[in-house]
């Protein structure tokens, strides 16, 4: 089966993204925003989504740069179907954890090998920078977790980096197999990589400390937790957790690192300092008022806004419900959750879709 998409423009648009995942280099911003504008104009006119949050912000105008491009929302993902292809042509759907009073958001792609091409990339070059590791990953298997974006990524890490011919997922039936976790750790024979959920990492640390005991993980092993433990009966701030887990598995602090990731993206932001992210040349990460959803200056808080050149078969302009900073290096940092209503850029797309849908 030939890659998608399989019309002629969305077919050089993918390639024209390819070159930047393979290239990997900073993209100056007249490329990004020809590219964006390219991406949005052709999503435009075959997502009825993505048309009609343009139409709300734009009322038939063409932008003029990426950051004219509406953005939309990622409460939009629970309420409806963002997508630029027929529901018959979808191979794979992640959706965002939630209970069952909450509706899950869900991501439909119609073809994952640029997802999963890019994942390894980016982590090959800011992540697992060995050419093995000894992957133990604090998550369930995919074949458990089929609509997990983290399963997804992680189970392509250990293809990747792992030959080892072991047992990778140690989470089975959303329990920690935290014996056997140890057990791999201390039978490795090269870097380990042990990744995971926030959640999965904080029970493993409570584990050792039960036992009185700590680890000693090989050098050069990497330790990445994501998804944070807010709504958790045990919360733990990122400082907090960095120097907690430094401490059990026997890792300096800067071998801990974060991701900045979401289920609506197709791309992930590396932590390259303490509560610093940097994101990929094909994403790029800007802070924008609550109200006016116009661009920030660098060192304002705002919502981020992600314009992900990945998300061909979605909406490449997404926006989150973090607040951030984003640094004159280009680096940003998460600072928690807009609280209280919907911020009102996001409300007005959002009753723009709800008020004209069938």
């Amino acid at each position: 089966m030939s890659a998608w998409p399989d019309d002629p423009v969305g077919a050089a648009l993918r390639v024209r993204v390819e070159a930047l995942v393979d290239a990997a280099v900073p993209v100056a911003d007249a490329e990004f925003d020809a590219l964006a504008l390219a991406v949005f104009a052709w999503q435009r006119g075959r997502s009825e989504v993505v048309a009609r949050v343009a139409e709300a912000f734009l009322a038939g105008r063409a932008p003029r740069c990426a950051d004219e491009v509406p953005a939309v929302p990622t409460d939009v993902f629970k309420v409806a179907r963002v997508a630029c292809f027929d529901p018959a042509l979808q191979t794979r759907v992640f959706e965002t954890s939630g209970t069952t009073r909450d509706a899950r958001g869900r991501h439909e792609l119609a073809d994952v090998s640029l997802y999963a091409r890019a994942c390894v990339a980016d982590a090959a070059r800011r992540l697992l920078v060995a050419p093995r590791y000894r992957c133990v990953m604090l998550a369930q298997p995919e074949a458990q977790a089929p609509t997990s974006s983290l399963t997804f990524m992680l189970a392509r890490f250990a293809a990747r980096w792992d030959t080892s011919g072991e047992r990778h997922f140690f989470v089975r039936d959303g329990v920690l197999d935290a014996g056997e976790v140890l057990a791999a750790v201390r039978g490795a024979r090269e870097p380990v990589a042990l990744l995971g959920t926030t959640f999965a990492f904080i029970h493993l640390a409570d584990h050792l400390d039960a036992l009185g005991q700590t680890l000693s993980l090989p050098p050069g092993s990497v330790v990445m937790p994501t998804g944070g433990s807010k709504g958790r009966a045990r919360e733990v701030r990122d400082d907090e957790l960095r120097a907690l887990l430094a401490r059990v598995l026997g890792v300096s602090p800067s071998q801990v690192v974060g991701e900045y990731g979401m289920t609506e993206l197709s791309s992930q932001a590396w932590e390259v300092a303490p509560g610093r992210y940097r994101a990929p040349p094909w994403l790029r990460v800007t802070a924008v008022d609550t109200n006016t959803l116009r661009r920030r200056d660098i060192g304002a808080v705002g919502l981020i806004r992600c314009h992900d050149l990945l998300n061909l078969g979605s909406s490449a302009a997404i926006l989150t419900s973090d607040l951030g900073v984003v640094h004159d290096d280009g680096t940003f940092t998460v600072r928690g959750r807009a609280s209280g209503a919907t911020p009102r850029g996001c409300a007005r797309a959002m009753d723009h879709l709800l008020l004209r849908a069938p």
